[in-house]
């Protein structure tokens, strides 16, 4: 009886331990832009777009629980290539040539400078609070753009996010930001000089 009892007072420490225990996050971060009608001002002009991660941390945030320190929030598809892909989709719905090797196009370098999750600890319910900071570096002809963009986001959520779920709260902010990037219209008129 009493190694019974001793055998399902581990079990229940083991379940309760993994009940506050979340798993490592990797996500799979695809950020989508669209255009309204009649925003094609592009006007075949050529345009090639770059990205970079510059970010210091490349941990995003951790979900807490038992073991925080271990159960962190990263992105595990290549970013740069899915910033890139968001913004040629743009453009090329707007009417420029992109990935252009013609000599006079714009070149256009987006930079990564962080991307934050925090999961602050409250009594009910979860809200998750997001932050990103974009930078576009341009340069034609001798003439040169730099713009820093920045975007916020907050949500109440009934239990902890997933991964689905971070992943598609990740992919909304960085294209909010990438949005507020392309609609800057100082961005705009470098682009069409």
């Amino acid at each position: 009886m009493k190694k019974t009892l001793q055998t399902l007072m581990v079990v229940g420490v083991a379940v309760w331990l993994s009940a506050c225990a979340y798993s490592p996050q990797q996500l799979n971060v695809q950020p989508v832009l669209t255009i309204g009608d009649g925003d094609a001002f592009g006007n075949g002009r050529p345009v090639l777009v770059s990205a970079s991660d510059q970010r210091s941390e490349r941990v995003l945030g951790k979900l807490g629980g038992v073991y925080a320190d271990s159960s962190t929030i990263t992105i595990k598809n290549d970013l740069e290539s899915a910033l890139t892909r968001a913004a040629n989709g743009l453009l090329a719905t707007q009417g420029f040539v992109v990935n252009s090797p013609d000599a006079s196009a714009v070149q256009m370098n987006i930079i990564v400078e962080s991307i934050t999750y925090e999961l602050p600890e409250t009594s009910v319910g979860t809200t998750v609070k997001l932050h990103s900071t974009l930078r576009a570096e341009g340069s034609k002809g001798g003439e040169t753009f730099s713009g820093r963009y920045e975007s916020d986001s907050e949500r109440r959520m009934v239990s902890k996010p997933d991964a689905a779920d971070n992943e598609k709260l990740v992919s909304e902010l960085l294209s909010n930001t990438l949005k507020r990037m392309f609609e800057d219209p100082r961005l705009r008129a470098f682009l069409t000089q």
